[in-house]
């Protein structure tokens, strides 16, 4: 069984079709990477997961997505679905709180109050994303003060604290230096052996370096899915070819 599963899936804007006849799943302890040109729909791809797409004006949907086997339609209630699929955003967000708040936001929210559990989920996510040993001795302070790679890195951190089974990332790296994205990169290929994670990327590079599928949008069709190493050196499809070629994007 896929993590995921997108079964004749369609989205809309009013009345502008977005995503047309998506058929796609992704498999668990695994990374996939979601290409095509701005504008093509992956992002309304990822957020139609976790349903956040729906709160955009205008925004309908068709089809079905199931997340490890239960339609996203039908889930107990939204927060249950967000703490499955967490997300991480293109921007590195830090909520106006300390950064030992910033991690607990989410286990505070569903009820975690012992401190010594606290502590321990504190200590533990921000080693999983490689944060402790720089913030360790200030976590009382104002998460504003981390730098744009350490921000992104502790929202993987804070999406971590509720243990989600899925993790999708909108082009997390797009405004890092290249010491930060090749942190959170060897973070991502780690976290993958336990999550299914999505990722939306304009940098092909990064496909090829962390994925082990990739997934290539255009004009919100699905146009060739594939492990990583085969769509990029021999694709089934000269819109695909074109694309990792760099004839257009």
């Amino acid at each position: 069984m896929n993590a995921i599963e997108f079964i004749d899936f369609n989205t809309f804007y009013g009345s502008k079709p977005v995503l047309q006849n998506i058929n796609l799943g992704f498999d668990s302890n695994s990374i996939t990477a979601i290409i095509g040109p701005s504008g093509c729909g992956k992002t309304t791809l990822l957020r139609s997961i976790n349903r956040t797409a729906e709160m955009e004006r205008g925004y309908k949907s068709q089809g079905e997505i199931q997340v490890f086997g239960e339609s996203i339609m039908e889930v107990k209630s939204l927060s249950y679905l967000r703490r499955q699929v967490g997300m991480v955003y293109q921007t590195p967000v830090a909520l106006p709180l300390s950064i030992r708040e910033n991690v607990l936001f989410g286990p505070r929210y569903y009820g975690v109050k012992n401190r010594s559990e606290l502590d321990t989920i504190t200590e533990y996510c921000l080693r999983q994303v490689a944060l402790w040993d720089e913030v360790k001795d200030r976590l009382k302070r104002p998460a504003s003060q981390l730098s744009g790679g350490q921000k992104q890195r502790l929202a993987i951190a804070r999406a971590l604290a509720v243990e989600p089974r899925v993790l999708l990332l909108d082009e997390p790296c797009s405004s890092l230096d290249p010491a930060s994205t090749a942190l959170i990169e060897e973070l991502l290929t780690r976290l993958a052996k336990d999550l299914c994670i999505i990722i939306v990327t304009h940098n092909l590079f990064q496909a090829r370096r962390i994925s082990n599928e990739t997934a290539f949008i255009l004009d919100g069709r699905l146009i060739e899915k594939a492990p990583t190493a085969i769509l990029f050196s021999s694709p089934q499809s000269s819109e695909t070819q074109g694309f990792v070629s760099g004839l257009f994007g």
